[in-house]
Parts: structure tokens; C-alpha cells; sequence
């Protein structure tokens, strides 16, 4: 199965685990499956899967399959939820896409095809940037480099632990505003039956608890 690159905590190429990978191996091996995963640049995630090389793909990043490629979604296995941070201290209030033109912006990269309705009008501006390494979101953010980062929350739960154990720097406390509704991503499997297999085990871990157990170990 092919995932993306390195994106904590949700893979690590080096250590071929992650939330995303874990809750997928765990569900397959219900049924007795074992998981290879692959890990690729996004945008051959499901380039690959669309070519042969692999059984399955872990999403299609909102990408559309080609015709005559026979595919199966399976269920939602993990959520994403993106949000604004801010320093709590300077108690910005941001209920519109209004509120962030006068600001200074760092999302994760491709946020405007995902929020054209907040990002849109702000993008080409002086104040927003993107980055691919979410570790220095974090960093601007704290060092008071950018009034507000847009990313999801469990990654950046997971990376401000990590550079404040790392580096030492002070981590303030930050006040979060939603302004979009959690969204998760289907895996593709090119098997029915290995898709329902797949279902039936992901139904089973989420019961069971393992599935939170496996999101815990990353971001507490």
C-alpha cells in the first residue's frame, strides 16, 4: 500500500510506522493480512495504485481515478481536522476570513485549494506562506514570526511537544479556532474482498479501543 512521505505523526518512512500506517496494519491483520507500505510523494500515492504497482493506496488526496480503473473505497480510518492557532496571550478573534487579511499567515502547503472560502482572498498577499516542513510552523509561531499557523491539530499537538523537548525554546500556550469540520480520507483497495476484510477490521479496532490506543502513543 502506498502512503506519503514523512508526515508526523501520521508516517515515518524510517521506521515504517505512524498513525495512518499502524491503524491500517492493525486492521488488515484482523483477517490475517500483512501490510508493505510504500511511502511515495503524495502525488503518487495514488499514481502508483493506478498503475499496478501496488494492492492498495492509503487515500487519493482528493485526486480523481482514472476510467477503466477499477477501485473500492474502504471506510474513514483516521480524521484530519485543520485549524487556526494563535498565541492565547494576544487573544485574537478570528470568526471570518475578514479577520485574517491584516494578519500574518503560515498554512500547510495546498491550504487554499482546501479553504479557498478563508484562504482564497489572502494567499497572494505579503503576510501568507506556506511550508512543507510543519516543524518550522511551529517555531514561527512561538518566536512570534507569524501571528496565526493553519494546520491540523494532531500534527501540530505532535510537533510542538517535539521541538519544545528538543530544542528547549518556550512553548506558550496557544488558543485554537475552528474553522473547518474534521475530514478523513478512504483508503483504495483494487480487491472487494480485501476491502471488506479491511472494513470488518477497522469496525473491529475502533471497538475494540486499539485504534485510540494507537492515536494516544503519538500525541500524549
Amino acid at each position: 500500500m502506498t502512503f506519503s512521505g514523512s508526515t508526523p505523526p501520521y508516517t515515518f518512512p524510517d521506521t515504517k510506522g505512524g498513525i495512518e500506517v499502524e491503524i491500517i496494519r492493525e486492521a488488515l491483520a484482523v483477517h490475517g493480512h500483512t501490510l508493505t507500505p510504500i511511502f511515495v510523494p503524495a502525488k503518487r500515492i495514488l499514481f502508483d495504485f493506478q498503475l499496478g504497482k501496488v494492492d492498495a493506496a492509503s487515500k487519493d488526496h482528493a485526486q480523481k481515478v482514472e476510467e477503466g480503473v477499477e477501485v473500492f473505497y474502504g471506510d474513514v480510518y483516521v480524521q484530519f481536522h485543520d485549524v487556526i492557532f494563535s498565541i492565547e496571550d494576544r487573544d485574537l478573534e478570528i470568526s471570518s476570513p475578514e479577520d485574517l487579511k491584516p494578519l500574518r499567515i503560515v498554512a500547510f502547503q495546498t491550504a487554499p485549494d482546501h479553504y479557498p472560502e478563508w484562504l482564497g482572498d489572502v494567499k497572494d498577499s505579503v503576510n501568507y506562506s506556506e511550508t512543507a516542513d510543519q516543524t518550522l510552523q511551529v517555531k514561527m509561531l512561538h518566536r512570534g514570526r507569524t501571528d496565526v499557523i493553519v494546520a491540523d491539530q494532531t500534527i501540530i499537538s505532535y510537533l510542538t511537544k517535539k521541538v519544545g523537548d528538543e530544542t528547549g525554546m518556550e512553548i506558550k500556550p496557544t488558543k485554537i479556532t475552528n474553522f473547518a469540520d474534521p475530514w478523513g480520507y478512504k483508503p483504495l483497495f483494487r480487491s472487494e474482498t480485501l476491502r471488506d476484510e479491511f472494513n470488518d477490521g477497522l469496525a473491529q479496532i475502533i471497538a475494540s479501543g486499539k485504534r485510540q490506543e494507537i492515536i494516544d502513543k503519538y500525541i500524549k
